[in-house]
């Protein structure tokens, strides 16, 4: 009897700290989703780990790093872009204070000479009280688009979002190709013919071409998002025909709507699966919840 084949290992392990957008809204109504803005650590086979925005889920995987015996690794920073629900809660990420480690910091929509005066300003009064040694902490780089950033076994990749203000989708390859990107502000505007946009959308499926699991923004129903265009953000529905166009494998939704309560979001999700399902897509869907890690 042959035995069964060992299964190969997981190139990459995603876990979800922060998935809200706009703005916190912790409470009994969002239990199982979370009401934390956007924090996403990803971490290879070794090296230093990959936190994909500041929202207020960084405090949590702050002091959840304090306790990892990997307590003096260098930690690397990827803003999508500055807006206060994606790096509200840097000035509270433990391992800063704790002097352990430094923080390497790039932006999806600054240069790297006005990236050191924004974290300064982050860490700063009047928004956070003046703590000695907490701005060295942070050292800012550029990171212009079609430069990938190396970091241990990654190659970290940015593509423009829409969005107002501009932002960055981030890509994270390996050796073996794209493992996961992360879309968490992003109009995908489908209804927009325009030359310009039609391109823009050619140029990002073949960006996202191919990736195993894809976080992107869903913050609107159908039904809300003729009240928002361009506002930077996308439907579910919208999400879902992206994952499909680009074969994806794992679709997870994200930036969840400051008042849509769990239930709702259940409700989503079994929609969005039904839609994969009906467009002939094998893609797996489902609403990333904090707490959540996927191994890809």
């Amino acid at each position: 009897m042959s035995e069964n084949p060992t299964p190969p290992a997981p190139r990459a392990r995603v876990r979800f700290w922060g998935t809200r957008g706009t703005c916190a809204s912790p409470g009994p109504r969002t239990v199982r989703y979370g009401g934390n803005t956007p924090c996403v650590e990803v971490r290879g086979s070794g090296g230093p780990a990959l936190v994909l925005d500041a929202g207020t889920g960084i405090r949590a995987l702050g002091q959840h790093m304090q306790r990892s015996p990997l307590s003096d690794e260098a930690i690397h920073l990827f803003l999508t872009h500055r807006h206060a629900d994606h790096v509200i809660g840097l000035p509270h990420f433990a391992p800063l204070h704790a002097r352990t480690r430094s923080m390497h910091v790039w932006c999806g929509d600054c240069a790297e000479d006005s990236l050191p005066s924004f974290l300064a300003t982050l860490v700063s009064p009047p928004l956070f009280p003046a703590v000695d040694g907490l701005v060295g902490q942070l050292l800012a780089h550029d990171w212009p688009e079609g430069k990938a950033v190396p970091v241990g076994e990654f190659l970290v990749h940015r593509f423009g979002a829409h969005h107002p203000g501009e932002a960055a989708i981030i890509r994270v390859d390996d050796a073996s190709g794209p493992v996961m990107a992360y879309a968490p502000d992003n109009e995908l505007a489908y209804a927009d013919q325009t030359t310009t946009h039609v391109e823009w959308l050619a140029a990002l499926r073949e960006f996202l071409h191919g990736v195993p699991l894809l976080v992107h923004d869903a913050t609107y129903t159908d039904d809300e998002l003729p009240s928002h265009v361009g506002w930077g953000h996308s439907t579910t529905t919208e999400a879902v025909r992206l994952a499909v166009e680009c074969g994806v494998g794992t679709l997870a939704l994200f930036h969840h709507h400051p008042d849509r309560d769990d239930d709702a979001i259940e409700r989503i999700v079994e929609s969005a699966r039904v839609q994969g399902t009906e467009a002939g897509s094998s893609v797996r869907v489902l609403a990333a919840w904090e707490g959540l890690s996927l191994s890809v």
